[in-house]
């Protein structure tokens, strides 16, 4: 392997320009923009990148014969597999150059946790085995008759642990598919199962530009630090290992089965083909002090599988692309489309800006005169929230029988009677009502009716405790978190919600959407609300159902509206580019410029300003001026692009060839595009960017692109001859936005 790093280097580097520098076995590392000369594109550089690239691939099939490594080509993508352990050792392809290179003794496949008495950190891995190879018609399988440890001089339980690893290019002509059978034929337990377990991954975008995307968030792992230079963590805090879990639905940055590994020059995506099903897998990535440049990512399966169980992993398909994520999440998204096909939202939800939660009072709080909100005040409310382009509103604290069942107003705030009329009202200027309930924690002193026991789940908080929130002093709203399978509880959610519904309440917010995955069943909370919304539709065919996601979007997108989350701004487009539902909620307080980010993104807008040392959702919207002016201008905006937000796909940054410096976010119809830029500098700037439209719109060999401006009036028409595109805005002061709209010319 040493030999072929250093024949590679050597050959690459001398057909290279001098200023690129070493490139060394990681697969162009030193690509970053670091050492990319100032006076030359980074397109030049990465097609000098991919020549070299193409020639590492040609030299790894000669001279890898000679390390036992067998290559093989799938769908374009090229594979090497070390031909004594069958792990991966090698991948390239034409879109990416190389992205994973590993060395013998620190490649992988396939690892097991085999915890014995003698030895519980004891592994079974491919890296010590013997694997049988065969190639078949379109892939092929690697087979272990008895996985090998990670020790020896221990003595293994009876029986062996067997596995079959199939690798087959996928009929979409693009993708490979990486599928598992383990076989546990010994007398002890797997704890914990690492498939795909790739070792070797490089940052081919560059140390700063190499990103590992997840479905709610982004990572950059060859630029984090082990830590800080004058610490002294403890060594399993500085160690490499990183988790991303995956079950706490909208909170998760792993909230999908699918992930992007790469940056806006080319990557690869991976999603696992088993949607909505209980055995999410979590994805783990390791990155060593001794060799930082090289990552490990893993997805790890943590159900136990006992003596004389078998384990499927279901199939992982691995797409390379050119440009950034939204084109290899193209395929993970035509198959969440068979699965689980869009649904139909209310229109105002469909179509709509966001809503505007308000506080109406405290929990504890006992006198009338120091609420927020009353009942008669839903109205006026809805009247000053509408004028912003919000058009839902989701009152908090409305009952005063919080965490119990039946739910029952707050004679605080005025009589049913006002609540219910107050909803008429504002449903009557054009604004929808939700009101939020929390009936999943049930108070200490209602459990026995579920048979369960006092606990200390605390909700307490009011301004006049210290601190305000969960004193050590405070017991009055703690209770215990009621599963979802009680059938008792349930029966009491549906009854207390349905009583709701017969007097004219259709719309709630849900505290706490949690549940239990069963294999092969709905989850019961879900069948409850499935009724329940029935019951609602019945009453208002647009009634609405939000609530906050805990558990597993999967499900959640076919039950819920919106998500109402303690959120703010996130980076969540790949949801947004797959799921229509629910639409994902951030929450703002007075910022403008956190509004257009959001709108930008496709979020839907919870509105909550405060008032001064104040609860969220205390004022008006009307009473913060600067956030009232961008709200009116991104309710236009959202009217007047309305096609590209319910019909076209989210594409994020990946519009861009290189990065910039503003926040771009772009969507895609059949045959147009829209970007929104955005300067979220302190400064004034003409900012640049740099397209290879060519993605996004192969046909289109001559285009033409307005410009708005933040009110969507038309500002600049210009034409583009050709397919790269460098483009440029108008001046844009600090927060202010153009959109710029790419049609066929």
């Amino acid at each position: 392997m040493n030999n072929y790093n250093a024949y590679k280097s050597l050959v690459v580097t001398r057909m290279l320009p001098p200023e690129l520098g070493d490139c060394s076995r990681a697969g162009w590392k030193d690509s970053s923009a670091s050492v990319i000369p100032k006076d030359r594109g980074i397109s030049d550089v990465y097609r000098f990148l991919s020549v070299a690239a193409g020639i590492c691939i040609l030299l790894a099939q000669t001279v890898r014969a000679q390390e036992a490594v067998a290559m093989t080509r799938l769908n374009g993508i090229e594979l090497g597999i070390d031909q004594q352990t069958g792990s991966l050792r090698y991948m390239s392809s034409a879109l990416t150059g190389v992205i994973l290179d590993a060395t013998g003794d620190q490649s992988g496949l396939l690892d097991l946790a085999y915890p014995i008495k003698e030895f519980v950190p004891l592994r079974l891995a491919s890296r010590f085995s013997q694997a049988r190879i065969v190639q078949q018609d379109k892939g092929l399988t690697i087979s272990y008759e008895s996985l090998g440890p990670s020790r020896k001089g221990y003595k293994l339980p009876s029986g062996a642990v067997s596995a079959l690893v199939t690798v087959r290019a996928a009929d979409d002509g693009r993708s490979v598919i990486f599928s598992c059978r383990v076989v546990n034929g010994s007398r002890s337990a797997i704890a914990q199962t690492l498939f795909p377990d790739l070792w070797g991954l490089t940052p081919s975008n560059g140390v700063a530009g190499t990103e590992l995307r997840f479905a709610r968030g982004v990572v950059r792992p060859f630029a984090a630090k082990f830590r800080d230079p004058e610490s002294a963590p403890p060594y399993w805090d500085r160690v490499g290992w990183k988790q991303y879990p995956d079950r706490s639905g909208y909170y998760s940055e792993n909230a999908l089965r699918w992930l992007d590994f790469g940056g806006l020059a080319g990557g690869f995506s991976v999603f696992q083909r088993k949607w909505a099903t209980e055995d999410a897998p979590e994805v783990l990535t390791y990155r060593a002090e001794s060799d930082p440049l090289h990552l490990r990512l893993a997805w790890q399966h943590k159900a136990s599988l006992e003596p004389g169980q078998t384990w499927e992993s279901g199939e992982f398909w691995l797409t390379p692309h050119p440009g950034g994520w939204a084109k290899g999440i193209e395929v993970f998204r035509d198959y969440v489309q068979q699965v689980n096909p869009p649904r139909d939202l209310p229109a105002h939800i469909r179509d709509g800006l966001g809503f505007q939660t308000i506080w109406m009072t405290q929990a504890p709080e006992t006198d009338p005169q120091r609420v927020y909100f009353r009942f008669r005040d839903l109205g006026r409310v809805a009247q000053d929230a509408l004028q912003y382009g919000l058009d839902e509103l989701a009152p908090w604290f409305w009952n005063g029988s919080y965490f119990t069942m039946p739910i029952l107003s707050s004679p605080l705030l005025g009589s049913e009677q006002e609540l219910l009329e107050g909803i008429r009202k504002a449903k009557a200027v054009g604004v929808n009502v939700a009101p939020f309930v929390s009936v999943h924690i049930i108070l200490n002193s209602e459990l026995s009716r579920y048979g369960a026991t006092p606990g200390r789940d605390d909700w307490t908080y009011h301004p006049d405790l210290i601190p305000e929130f969960r004193p050590y002093y405070g017991h009055d709203l703690e209770g215990a978190y009621i599963a979802d399978d009680n059938a008792l509880w349930q029966q009491d959610v549906q009854a207390a919600l349905d009583q709701w519904i017969e007097k004219g309440m259709s719309s709630f917010t849900f505290d706490q959407f949690g549940y239990r995955e069963v294999p092969g069943q709905k989850p019961a909370l879900i069948k409850v609300i499935d009724r329940v919304r029935e019951s609602a539709r019945a009453e208002d065919p647009q009634s609405t159902f939000g609530s906050e996601s805990i558990t597993d979007l999967e499900w959640d997108t076919s039950i819920l509206d919106y998500t109402w989350n303690w959120l703010d701004y996130e980076d969540a487009g790949p949801i947004v580019s797959v799921l229509r539902s629910p639409r994902l909620n951030c929450n703002i307080d007075d910022s403008p410029l956190a509004a257009k980010k959001c709108m930008a993104e496709g979020l839907y807008l919870n509105v909550m300003p405060s008032k001064p040392d104040s609860p969220n959702g205390t004022a008006l919207v009307s009473e913060k001026p600067a956030l009232a002016a961008a709200l009116k201008d991104l309710a236009i905006l959202r009217k007047q692009f309305l096609p590209y937000f319910v019909r076209g796909h989210a594409l994020g940054d990946s519009i861009l060839s290189e990065p910039t410096t503003a926040f771009v976010r772009a969507y895609e119809l059949p045959d147009r595009l829209l970007l929104f830029v955005l300067n979220d500098r302190a400064d004034a700037q003409q900012v640049v960017f740099r397209s290879d439209l060519r993605l996004w719109m192969p046909k289109a060999n001559h285009t033409r692109i307005d410009e708005f401006d933040g009110q969507g009036q038309l500002v600049g028409t210009r034409r583009l001859d050709g397919i790269r595109w460098v483009g440029e805005t108008r001046l844009l002061n600090p927060g202010e936005m153009s959109e710029l709209e790419i049609k066929p010319d």
